[in-house]
């Protein structure tokens, strides 16, 4: 594990039994480089290039893992395409959170691109739809969500 990612996941291992909610960001990267170089690559010694990869480590799944009852855990699911609202409500199950945020990243425009956000909260209470709004509208629709299973 690398050091960011590793004191990353310490931290949240730390100070999750403490808190009554915890909303995680997505994660930076699914997958990492097995092996890092120290110094650049030559391009003119290579013709093409394979990059062994690894699975980084799942924070999410780890503290949803250890959750005691009463806790309320947000998670996000930045997926692309038709079946990424499918693969996030599997996600929601499979990593033991109450609430994911889907967020179909690639809708131009929205999300990482610009200043709207298009996202579904999907909870045990069902699904909300935002529609295309401001980021800070998305933001106050998870917190909604949130405060529905305080």
């Amino acid at each position: 594990m690398d050091p960011v990612a590793h004191r990353q996941h310490a931290a949240a291992l730390d100070a999750f039994p403490a808190c009554d909610v915890l909303v995680m960001a997505a994660a930076v990267a699914d997958f990492r480089p097995v092996e890092a170089l120290a110094g650049k690559i030559d391009k003119s010694a290579h013709d093409s290039l394979v990059v062994r990869m690894e699975p980084t480590v799942d924070i999410l799944a780890t503290v949803g893992a250890s959750r005691r009852p009463g806790q309320v855990l947000v998670g996000f699911a930045a997926e692309h395409g038709a079946a990424g609202l499918e693969r996030a409500r599997a996600k929601r199950t499979r990593k033991n959170v109450d609430v994911i945020v889907h967020n179909d990243v690639s809708i131009p425009g929205i999300g990482f691109e610009g200043g709207d956000n298009a996202v579904t909260i999907i909870g045990p209470d069902g699904e909300t739809a935002t529609g295309r709004v401001s980021k800070a509208e998305c933001a106050q629709a998870i917190l909604d969500a949130v405060e529905r299973l305080v």
